[in-house]
């Protein structure tokens, strides 16, 4: 791994507030490249109630200045309001989840000056490329098994069903408003041989591919034995059919590299068994060992070795096929868990993949660029994160590349408050090509 440190720059205002774009699947950058979407805040300190206004709008990225544009009270921490870009009658607008006053989550697009242009009956999480669908999960069952994923003050009403039937994934046309539902929990339940009453089933992490006809998703639930399982799912994004399950076990972060293949930081973990199975005294010992040493394995900074080493966690380049072969993807050179992205250029395969990883030891995140055409990496920045900004306060750097793929931006905390900074890569990608 090269050794290459790059100087962020902070994009948003030193004024008190606290800035962050998100998830790292969303692209904030405006389709001119002039402007960045942020979300601001006046705390940071306490993940917010369902009362809690966050300010949403945009950083011109000439004069730094913050303009807000809306405020919406279906927010957290991790993915915000699923604050995206769409375009309504040539109009450039904000996509996002708000709350009404009957606490119902909706999304709202409005246009840069605030004007509301369209309002759907059901949140977004995942648009596809061309912006003429989203996908979208229930929100108030995320909420319930993550919090730190879903909206505070919301109740399932499916609480008492391991795999509920009538929720899942649904499709919103952003045209229409048409809402089909596509795939429920209960169809990715009983794909093979899960247990018919495995509790605390949902789903969450939806990803669409480059062509928008197949959408990626998780799949998780407790095993028995209290161990946390995911299951990566695939499903045809028109009619919820011809579903793919592609790895059981662990899996985490995941980009599509194609329409064909992804990448993702996962494993089988044969030594924890399936959960399912008798365990052989080697699998309970593990599963006790885990269970016994997660607090320390989180004490510690997640270290690397114990994922990497010994469960055999690692990235994958994975088939859209169920079960099929997967390849090892920068084997013993990006070692821990991070949030993946690929630079989709129009190179094949796409040469850049941005990545990231939890704070090491002494409270520092590394961030990783890797050249795929090289099969290099380089560590271009590693940045302090305050420790009491940790679990659901947390604030990853979820990498994001700028649509000419020349910037990339971060959320960080290194100088003690939320905020939005950027970095130049072409010192990096422009010698790559000489």
């Amino acid at each position: 791994m090269i050794e290459h440190h790059l100087q962020p720059e902070r994009v948003t205002p030193d004024d008190g507030a606290h800035y962050f774009v998100g998830y790292y699947d969303k692209q904030p950058w405006s389709d001119d490249g002039s402007k960045l979407l942020a979300h601001r805040t006046s705390f940071c300190d306490r993940f917010p109630s369902a009362n809690d206004p966050c300010e949403l709008g945009y950083i011109d990225l000439e004069t730094k200045v913050f303009h807000p544009v809306a405020t919406t009270r279906a927010w957290n921490y991790q993915q915000g309001a699923h604050l995206q870009w769409i375009t309504i009658a040539g109009t450039a607008c904000l996509l996002f989840n708000d709350r009404t006053d009957e606490n119902t989550i909706i999304a709202r697009a409005v246009d840069l000056s605030g004007n509301e242009i369209r309002r759907y009956p059901v949140p977004v999480y995942a648009v596809s490329k061309d912006r003429t669908f989203a996908l979208t999960l229930d929100f108030a069952r995320l909420t319930r098994l993550r919090p730190e994923y879903g909206y505070p003050g919301l109740t399932d009403p499916h609480s008492s069903e391991p795999s509920p039937s009538t929720t899942g994934i649904s499709r919103l046309d952003l045209e229409t408003g048409a809402i089909t539902q596509l795939v429920s929990i209960h169809d990715f339940a009983r794909h093979d041989d899960l247990p018919e009453h495995t509790p605390h089933q949902h789903i969450n992490h939806i990803m669409i591919n480059p062509s928008g006809t197949r959408a990626c998703v998780l799949h998780r639930f407790d095993r028995p034995d209290g161990i946390l399982a995911s299951r990566l799912f695939t499903f045809d994004t028109t009619t919820g059919t011809d579903r793919r399950l592609l790895m059981s076990g662990m899996v985490s972060h995941y980009d599509w590299r194609d329409n064909q293949t992804l990448l993702a930081w996962a494993g089988k973990r044969a030594l924890l068994g399936t959960g399912t199975e008798k365990p052989t005294p080697k699998q309970r010992a593990m599963t006790l060992a885990r269970k016994t040493l997660k607090p320390v394995y989180y004490a510690l900074g997640k270290p690397r070795i114990l994922m990497n080493k010994i469960m055999k966690d690692s990235y994958l380049l994975i088939p859209d096929q169920n079960d099929a072969p997967t390849t090892p993807f920068a084997q013993g050179e990006l070692t821990c868990d991070g949030h993946c992205t690929y630079l989709h250029d129009g190179s094949t395969p796409p040469q850049w993949v941005l990545t990231d990883g939890y704070p090491d030891m002494k409270s520092r995140q590394p961030l990783y660029l890797w050249d795929t055409h090289k099969d290099q990496g380089t560590e271009i920045g590693r940045f302090h994160t305050p420790r009491e900004l940790d679990a659901e306060l947390r604030v990853d750097l979820h990498p994001r590349f700028s649509q000419d793929g020349s910037t990339i931006c971060i959320d960080s905390a290194m100088n003690g408050s939320r905020a939005i900074y950027t970095l130049d890569i072409a010192p990096i990608t422009e010698t790559s090509k000489s």
